[in-house]
C-alpha cells in the first residue's frame, strides 16, 4: 500500500488520521490494502490472526454464533473503526466474526510490525489505550442495561434512537427495521420481538410494513420506556 493512498485516507477520515500521524515511515510502508465483496467474511470467530485491522471504507458486522447457530449482533463498524485490536496483543483467536455488510475496505499490518509501532509511537501507545478502555466501557455498560431492563424496554428505546433519523410524515416516523436483524442484536428468537411489536401496533404507537416500521405515537413509546424501566429490578 503505497504513501500516498495511505494520505488519502488520513485526509477523508480523523479517526484514521489521529492514529496514523506519527506512525514510523518503515511502519506505513508495511500496511497491505485488502478489499471484500458484501457479505463476505472478513475474520471467523475462534480463528486466529496475525494481523491488526483500520477499516476504511463500508460497513462490517460483528457478531457472534451461539451453539445452536443463534447469531448475535454485537456492533456495525465504520471507516475508522479498528479490527483485531483485542487480540492481536496475546495472538488470541478471535471472539467474533466480522462481516461485510457493505463492499469493505481495509489496510491491515502484520502483528510483528503492530507491536514495533505501538513501542515507537506514543501517540498511537495512547490512542490504542483510549479506545480500548472505551471499548471495554461501552460493553460494560451494555451488559448493565441487558441486565438490569426488560426486552421490551430494549427494543423500545432502541426504536426510539432509530426514530432521531427516520423519515417525518404526517402520520408519523417512517423508519428502516428488519426484523431479523433485530433479533440478532437483541439474541433473541423472532418470535419475542413480534409480540413486542405486535403490542406496541396494538396499542396504537406503531403500525408494521415490511421492512418499514412506522412510529405512530413518538410520546407513547417514550411512556413505554418509562413504564418498563419503573417495573425493572432493583439492586438490594
Amino acid at each position: 500500500m503505497d504513501i500516498q493512498h495511505i494520505a488519502k485516507y488520513m485526509e477523508e477520515n480523523s479517526e484514521i488520521y489521529r492514529m496514523l500521524k506519527h506512525c514510523p515511515y518503515e511502519i506505513l510502508r508495511q500496511w497491505k490494502l485488502m478489499r471484500y465483496s458484501k457479505g463476505s467474511m472478513l475474520f471467523q470467530q475462534d480463528t486466529m490472526y496475525d494481523r491488526f485491522c483500520i477499516l476504511l471504507d463500508g460497513v462490517a458486522d460483528i457478531n457472534i454464533i451461539g451453539e445452536h447457530g443463534k447469531k448475535y449482533s454485537q456492533a456495525t463498524y465504520s471507516a475508522g473503526d479498528m479490527i483485531g485490536e483485542i487480540e492481536i496483543y496475546d495472538l488470541i483467536p478471535f471472539v467474533s466474526n466480522v462481516e461485510a455488510m457493505t463492499d469493505v475496505t481495509i489496510m491491515s499490518l502484520q502483528r510483528d510490525y503492530f507491536l514495533t509501532w505501538l513501542q515507537l509511537d506514543s501517540n498511537f501507545n495512547q490512542y490504542f489505550i483510549r479506545r480500548i478502555l472505551y471499548y471495554n466501557y461501552t460493553i460494560s455498560k451494555r451488559e448493565g442495561i441487558n441486565i438490569l431492563y426488560p426486552l421490551h424496554h430494549r427494543v423500545c428505546t432502541y426504536l426510539l434512537h432509530l426514530a432521531r433519523s427516520g423519515i417525518q410524515y404526517p402520520q408519523g416516523i417512517t423508519i428502516k427495521l428488519n426484523k431479523q436483524e433485530l433479533s440478532q442484536k437483541f439474541a433473541v428468537t423472532q418470535r419475542s420481538i413480534n409480540r413486542i411489536l405486535f403490542q406496541l401496533r396494538e396499542s396504537g404507537i406503531i403500525d408494521i410494513q415490511k421492512n418499514e416500521l412506522l412510529i405512530r405515537d413518538v410520546k407513547g413509546l417514550e411512556l413505554e420506556t418509562k413504564q418498563e424501566a419503573r417495573s425493572a429490578p432493583t439492586r438490594c
